[in-house]
């Protein structure tokens, strides 16, 4: 069936790392939102609701293990 824009919350504190991840999910039809830190990543997935995100461990500002847990409180 199609493919239904599901949007994608990319959280990677490279911006070159993004960008080829946003680039090939985009490819696939997916919208990608993103977010270079793990406080940024819990505003982006509380303001965009995504159906996927795909975490980076280690992060700036908050790791990625503290933004999984703070999000899944939502």
């Amino acid at each position: 069936g199609l493919l239904m824009s599901k949007t994608v919350l990319i959280v990677e504190d490279y911006a070159d790392t993004r960008t080829m991840m946003r680039y090939l999910l985009q490819s696939f039809g997916y919208t990608v939102v993103e977010a270079a830190n793990g406080q940024e990543a819990v505003e982006k997935a509380r303001a965009n609701t995504p159906d996927i995100i795909l975490m980076d461990l280690s992060l700036p500002v908050m790791d990625g293990f503290t933004a999984t847990q703070t999000i899944r409180k939502f």
